[in-house]
């Protein structure tokens, strides 16, 4: 209860430090406003905070482009996940909260295009960029619309994708 507790309260210290400077984070084409939500947890910069939060940095465009990677970025950002993952050979437990009500389709595809093209240092020009009909278009095609059900598709692409999964 003690840990749940202390990660509250770094989400919250996150949101209000990230908000007043993620703002100035962006210098290329996808601005950052949208990515306010996100930078609460995994920090302007998509580094994360390692033990409670993973980094998002670096990593998104390489799920965009893996078969069914799109569809689990979207379905991660609109409604959360839940359970452990493992990223950078650090374990991870909790719920993401999703953003449903929160972000509209635009909002959820603006951030995941300033986390993919912006938040990147690898080439990504051959990733399209997310558009709010996508992202509408999965959101309706998602049968299980909660954290877990994101977990569940996240199992599923990291054995499917194995050593590409980042």
């Amino acid at each position: 209860m003690k840990r749940f507790l202390w990660i509250v309260v770094a989400g919250w210290l996150a949101i209000s430090i990230g908000r007043l400077s993620v703002a100035d984070e962006s210098s290329g084409e996808y601005s950052a406003d949208a990515f306010a939500t996100c930078s609460a947890c995994h920090l302007p910069d998509g580094a994360g905070v390692p033990g409670a939060f993973p980094p998002i940095r670096n990593r998104a465009a390489t799920i965009a482009g893996l078969e069914g990677g799109r569809d689990y970025l979207i379905t991660v950002v609109t409604y959360g996940l839940m359970g452990t993952i493992k990223v950078d050979g650090m374990q991870y437990f909790g719920v993401m909260a999703g953003n449903t009500g929160a972000m509209s389709a635009d909002d959820i595809a603006a951030a995941l295009n300033y986390v993919v093209f912006e938040l990147n240092d690898a080439d990504s020009s051959g990733i399209e960029p997310f558009a709010a009909e996508e992202v509408e278009k999965v959101q309706a095609g998602i049968t299980q619309k909660s954290p877990a059900g994101a977990g569940q598709l996240r199992s599923e692409l990291v054995s499917k994708h194995g050593d590409k999964w980042p």
